[in-house]
């Protein structure tokens, strides 16, 4: 019997070992009916998430830190007040090894961590300022820089923004 739990995850690593299709959970793959094709991504095998870090890399972020980037949207933003816009709202996306932005990809849902869907004054206001964000500084190490996966996520009340995570 212990053979067949150890053999079952060698076939599955052998499967994935040069399948150029295959992806970690939150890849987000090109797709051309949404994606700008003129956003390149320096090197589509190796990109890491924000938080990752490991030996002679530092870690990626906002020119000026979150405090800057809470500003800047903010200052974008203009509440539409509404009793029935309350949850989360999460915009994926991937920073190049230029510091650009690209692959966008969103999520809703509410407080119970159910998918809801925001009035699209928040949700296409939102997804825009974070496309509009330059301040990006991408990942270095070994004397180069790297692409990675980033994530906003709002959290909005009466349609108010009342937090920005990470």
């Amino acid at each position: 019997m212990k053979a067949i739990f150890i053999l079952i995850p060698l076939i599955f690593v052998a499967g994935c070992i040069g399948n150029d299709s295959y992806q970690d959970v939150g890849d987000i793959p090109f797709d051309a009916a949404t994606d700008d094709d003129s956003f390149e991504i320096c090197n589509e095998k190796n990109i890491k998430q924000y938080y990752s870090r490991y030996s002679a890399n530092t870690s990626a972020g906002y020119q000026g830190e979150k405090r800057t980037l809470e500003d800047e949207v903010m200052s974008r933003y203009k509440f539409p007040h509404s009793e029935t816009q309350n949850g989360y709202f999460t915009v994926r996306f991937i920073v190049n090894c230029r510091g650009e932005s690209g692959r966008f990809r969103t999520e809703e849902m509410n407080f119970a961590y159910k998918p809801f869907k925001f009035d699209p004054k928040i949700s296409e206001q939102l997804t825009e300022i974070v496309k509009g964000l330059n301040g990006w500084i991408p990942r270095k190490g070994r004397s180069r820089n790297y692409d990675f996966y980033q994530y906003l996520t709002f959290k909005i009340e009466n349609g108010q923004i009342v937090k920005i995570l990470p």
